[in-house]
């Protein structure tokens, strides 16, 4: 539950996306072998062209030699393309590109933001368009704005915490553009809080995540991976330790060994460390399938991610580091795809 009424989930939902619709595409992919029928090509190509006949050939050429590749490898995809209207849209195919070359862009379609055919970046994508119901509505993004509007809940409870003598201090290990704190309603307070955010993607240009300069916001961002962000003597003495939507590409008692021992050295106590587990439902698996998004270690259900934290909370208590759990888990979808966890430093 929000502590902070002055926060909000920009995006409204219009629907729910039934399991149905994840298991039938699915399905095309695990029993089609073969290629994508010619026909079914020709028709998606056809679409794509004359939705588009008035942008310049070049871009169209551009963009249909990237999907035109994807689609012939992918029976489910092209189906779902017909079924959805992706070939139709201005934003469908420059989304599915943005997936191999910025994970953390790509994410930014949660929020209704995407390059065009054209290659320009739309903040805000015209609700005409078909990928606006997609934005709306997939599991996984509307998972992405909760998690983000949970996190700025957590940061901004410390911020409350804080006085001038004493700031909060957050670090960020897997930033990305950092959409937790310039999508929902966050209030940077230099004078209480610093933070210093970390990723990995050379793509992320800091200083246009905000505006203004990032030092008035007390922001310092920087272009490093978390094994060796997390051992950055600045993060010391920090008051939230922040890492969304990665431990599930670690075996979680490497994540423990590499992350969370770490996390527990340079949080003051009290301080929190908040991290999220990912699970095996219909929702990721079409992800993955479909669009090409990175393969995750999911957890079979909620109670098995739980029941594994918790081993490993005992295994950190033996070795003298003591947390406290909480876990939320994403109550949007009909199937439960994620859980949360908030660790305290006891």
């Amino acid at each position: 539950m929000l502590r902070h009424k002055e926060l909000f989930d920009p995006i409204r939902r219009t629907r729910d996306m039934r399991l149905e619709e994840f298991r039938k595409y699915i399905d095309i992919c695990e029993q089609l072998s073969g290629p994508t029928d010619a026909t079914q090509i020709a028709e998606i190509r056809d679409i794509f062209y004359n939705s588009h006949s008035n942008l310049p050939l070049c871009d169209l050429d551009r963009v249909w030699k990237f999907a035109d590749a994807k689609i012939t490898n992918n029976p489910g995809l092209a189906q779902f393309v017909l079924d959805y209207g992706g070939a139709s849209s201005d934003f469908f195919f420059p989304w599915m590109k943005t997936i191999f070359e910025s994970p953390s862009a790509a994410l930014e379609l949660s929020y209704g933001s995407c390059r065009n055919l054209q290659d320009a970046w739309i903040e805000t994508i015209p609700r005409t368009d078909p990928i606006d119901d997609f934005m709306r509505n997939v599991p996984t993004l509307v998972y992405n704005r909760q998690r983000q509007l949970y996190v700025a809940d957590l940061v901004t409870t410390a911020q409350d915490n804080a006085t001038a003598a004493k700031k909060s201090k957050v670090i960020d290990l897997g930033a990305g553009r950092m959409a937790w704190a310039r999508r929902h309603g966050f209030r940077f307070r230099p004078e209480r809080q610093s933070i210093l955010a970390f990723d990995v993607d050379e793509t992320i240009r800091p200083n246009s995540l905000f505006a203004g300069a990032l030092s008035d916001l007390d922001l310092t961002y920087q272009h490093d991976n978390m094994m060796t962000a997390i051992h950055n003597p600045q993060c010391q003495g920090a008051d939230v330790v922040l890492l969304g939507g990665v431990a599930s590409y670690y075996p979680l008692w490497v994540f423990a060994e590499t992350v969370m021992k770490p996390a527990y050295r340079i949080l003051r106590p009290g301080g929190v460390f908040f991290f999220d587990l990912q699970l095996e439902c219909p929702q990721y698996v079409w992800t993955v399938k479909l669009f090409g998004w990175p393969e995750i270690k999911l957890m079979s259900s909620a109670a098995e991610a739980v029941g594994v934290v918790e081993q490993v909370r005992a295994k950190l208590r033996r070795d003298g580091m003591m947390f406290g759990a909480e876990y939320v888990l994403d109550t949007y979808n009909e199937s439960t795809s994620s859980v949360m966890v908030m660790f305290t430093k006891v």
